[in-house]
């Protein structure tokens, strides 16, 4: 792809530009430990389109990719926490998704990989059995144990962490037992979807990607995504659905001046979601306001709640990036990158084969699999690596840093807000 091309060329061309530019905003900002980034590539753009602090897939990562991240953790560890030996991980609880619990086992055995001691905490008042056995995908089974405080740390009946490693986003709000406690936290539970917006990350993001793109010499549009927020929305309200309608439209006529200026023959789409939360829940694509105004009873359903049945008041209007990747002959598909701080562990393909190049991917139907698949090698020759075009890295390097930015300013203005147990 033309654009895909350039990128990564001007990349090449500027990479002690860009070295430098990405050191200083991490001596500016603390960017999260880890964080998955999705992108869209299309014939015109590449951009990130969801940005997740608590990262739910090491399992799709391929064996090159878990041992890159165990060493990028191993370093990140060793130089902020050099005495933290026994680490805790606090998992979504009130899941029996057997991917999510693969998804633990993996992370579990990365981290024990590079020498740490890993168990895994349950935090619930609802538990009344002190250990809970889960299943995963593959036939194992991990236990988990109830999680206490006292006297300002956690522990369990049987291990005292020296951290805790959070693998929950906490969409509803992050609980009491994990705050103010002795041992450190991370990333911290101020920055669960209780409190992190989409509108936020992007504003962020769009920023910092204006700078790289002047260092790269390209037009900024080309990695820039319009992103809109709507309020205080209930989508079986006619007046709320009419008011996101004329957003959606102001939106949508301001894509076509752009594709106007440009050449570009295409008919822009938009996604409108909720402004808090993951799972690819809530979501639906929209190519004119009437599509809100005529939203039927199936999509208003789809735009009451999200994940842990939380009610979608605050939606995000999201200019549509269609993929141009296409796999396996006509499967659509969008890479997954995951990064520890700033610097990159892996990537995986998101494919979904009964989707189209402008609907939401993380849907049912979608599957996983390594980068490199479609070359026919084993991942031992580091194909995967090839695979990887410098241009995924960055962009999801750059969104990683605008979630750093996103976190300063959560922690600066209150963070979790009101505490549950």
């Amino acid at each position: 792809m033309e654009i895909l091309n350039k990128i990564n060329q001007r990349i090449s061309e500027k990479s002690k530009e860009i070295d430098r530019w990405i050191e200083e905003q991490c001596e500016k900002v603390i960017v999260p430990l880890y964080t998955s980034v999705d992108l869209r590539i299309s014939k015109h753009k590449i951009t990130p389109v969801d940005t997740n602090v608590f990262p739910a897939g090491f399992n799709n990562l391929c064996q090159v990719f878990r041992e890159r991240t165990a060493n990028l953790f191993k370093q990140y560890f060793i130089r902020k926490y050099p005495k933290v030996k026994n680490i805790l991980i606090i998992p979504e609880l009130h899941t029996r998704n057997l991917y999510y619990w693969e998804n633990i086992c993996v992370l579990k055995s990365i981290l024990e990989s590079v020498g740490f001691i890993v168990e895994i905490g349950l935090v619930s008042d609802e538990l009344i059995e002190d250990q809970v056995i889960f299943n995963t995908v593959s036939g194992e089974e991990i236990k988990g144990f109830k999680v206490k405080m006292e006297n300002y740390k956690v522990f369990t009946s049987r291990f005292v962490p020296d951290l805790l490693l959070i693998n929950n986003d906490f969409s509803a709000k992050c609980p009491k037992t994990l705050r103010d406690i002795l041992q450190p936290v991370e990333p911290p539970v101020e920055i669960g979807w209780h409190t992190r917006k989409k509108t936020v990350h992007f504003e962020f993001y769009n920023k910092l990607a204006g700078e790289i793109a002047e260092i790269l010499e390209i037009d900024p549009w080309i990695i820039s995504i319009e992103t809109a927020p709507e309020i205080n929305v209930d989508f079986d309200n006619a007046e709320d659905r009419e008011r996101v309608a004329v957003s959606s439209d102001s939106m949508l006529d301001k894509i076509r001046v752009e594709y106007n200026k440009r050449g570009i023959q295409e008919s822009p789409f938009l996604f409108v979601k909720s402004n808090s939360g993951t799972y690819g829940m809530a979501v639906i694509s929209v190519s004119s306001g009437n599509d809100i105004r005529t939203l039927n009873a199936e999509g208003r359903k789809r735009m009451r709640v999200t994940k842990s049945g939380k009610p979608v008041r605050d939606v995000v209007i999201q200019e549509g990036i269609p993929t141009s990747l296409r796999f396996r002959g006509n499967t659509v598909g969008e890479p997954v990158v995951y990064l520890v701080e700033a610097n990159v562990a892996g990537v995986f393909l998101r494919l979904n084969k009964d989707k189209n190049e402008f609907d939401n991917l993380n849907t049912k139907g979608m599957e996983f699999s390594c980068i490199s698949f479609e070359k026919e090698v084993d991942c031992e020759n580091n194909e995967c690596e090839k695979s990887f075009p410098p241009a995924y890295q960055l962009i999801a390097r750059i969104a990683s840093i605008a979630a750093g930015y996103e976190i300063e300013k959560i922690i600066r203005e209150g963070g979790c807000g009101e505490e549950v147990s």
